[in-house]
């Protein structure tokens, strides 16, 4: 897979289409980020429920974090990546993990994406 098809991917993966259409490097890169704490979420809440693949999820995921780093620089997109995945943990623990993994399920298998074996 190529490194512009897996940017689009973890764009795409986990996020509202509007996040799709961002006009601004930064709008991108949050984009990216919650693409990114969706897959790290998977990884960790999933696998309980569904068989997955975490090393194409947590690549996902860094790849995202690796191209928002080089827009927002390292310390505010660490920074904005622990808010977001802080924001993802809580949304999975209000919809309940069960739920919020079949709905994340649902959501790839229309996107084509992999990452639900099952």
């Amino acid at each position: 897979m190529s490194y512009r098809t897996f940017v689009t991917v973890a764009v795409c993966v986990g996020m509202h289409a509007s996040f799709c259409h961002a006009q601004t490097s930064e709008e991108h890169s949050v984009a990216l980020l919650r693409a990114s704490s969706t897959q790290s979420a998977i990884v960790t809440f999933c696998a309980k429920y569904y068989s997955i693949d975490g090393t194409t999820a947590l690549r996902i995921s860094q790849t995202a974090r690796d191209v928002a780093a080089k827009v927002l620089g390292d310390e505010a997109s660490d920074a904005a990546f622990k808010e977001e995945l802080a924001r993802r943990f809580a949304e999975v623990k209000e919809v309940g993990e069960q739920q919020w993994c079949a709905d994340q399920r649902n959501a790839l298998a229309d996107a084509g994406t992999h990452i639900f074996k099952d």
